[in-house]
């Protein structure tokens, strides 16, 4: 039986908000088609809370998505996405009734991008609208727009009830290089499991690779070493097995 006064209400809204936005960065990375093993220099993110998230959750968001840093996605600004934004009708028309459609008009006449960094950082705007010649006003909330967010070049967005995960595309020779190296530690730890060793095995590796792969494992030696809890790994240009898809051919040994 739960204990409802030992739940930390913040923790459990700060989990909660950690999931939905890691399922908003794999969906961004699905669209991108860079896969996950590929590291992202950064992922920009708006929603609220966002603010006061712990460190620690933050980064266990990284971790998932695979990106170096994480930061808000207003520190990037217009420079990210085009913001268009349309009324929802069907929220705004329960709470003003026949006034609906001014304020949809007069929402289409505002500066969505302002508009949207402001409902996702406050919560709430006011509206200011005519009807009849009568200047009114409106609370607008998040839900009450629907909004069309379109990644410039260079990154992908993906968005849902008001909370956004932008990726940087770009990638660097350094990136490139990391993500190489963890095709490497999964190409290794995949030929252990069918050589039936023990989780706790030691090993020793010999590879050949293209340039490319070759220079990612070199400079990544010690990490691919303790992920792969190898004893040595070495060149031996004279492997003749098939390659797999990044073209490194592998043979390990246990270290007896």
């Amino acid at each position: 039986v739960a204990e409802v006064a030992r739940i930390d209400a913040a923790l459990s809204t700060s989990v909660a908000l950690s999931r939905r936005l890691v399922e908003l960065g794999r969906a961004a990375r699905a669209e991108s088609k860079i896969k996950i093993r590929q590291p992202l220099a950064r992922a920009l993110v708006s929603a609220q809370g966002w603010e006061k998230m712990d460190e620690e959750i933050r980064s266990h968001i990284s971790d998932e998505l695979n990106v170096v840093t994480l930061d808000e996605l207003s520190s990037a600004g217009a420079d990210l996405v085009d913001i268009t934004i349309k009324a929802n009708f069907r929220t705004i028309g329960t709470r003003y009734g026949a006034n609906v459609q001014a304020i949809a008009a007069a929402l289409m006449k505002s500066d969505a991008g302002s508009l949207v960094k402001s409902l996702r950082t406050q919560g709430n705007a006011t509206i200011t609208f005519e009807k009849d010649g009568m200047e009114s006003w409106a609370d607008i909330t998040i839900d009450d727009l629907v909004i069309t967010e379109t990644p410039k070049s260079g990154w992908s967005v993906s968005s849902h009830a008001g909370e956004s995960v932008a990726l940087d595309l770009e990638l660097t020779p350094s990136l490139i290089q990391a993500g190489l190296a963890r095709e490497v530690i999964r190409a290794i730890q995949e030929e252990r499991k069918n050589s039936g060793f023990d989780i706790s095995d030691r090993i020793t590796v010999e590879w050949s690779a293209p340039e490319n792969v070759a220079s990612a494992i070199s400079s990544s030696i010690d990490v691919i070493s303790n992920e792969v809890l190898a004893t040595s790994i070495t060149e031996n240009s004279e492997l003749t097995q098939s390659a797999n898809e990044i073209g490194l051919m592998i043979r390990l040994a246990k270290v007896e």
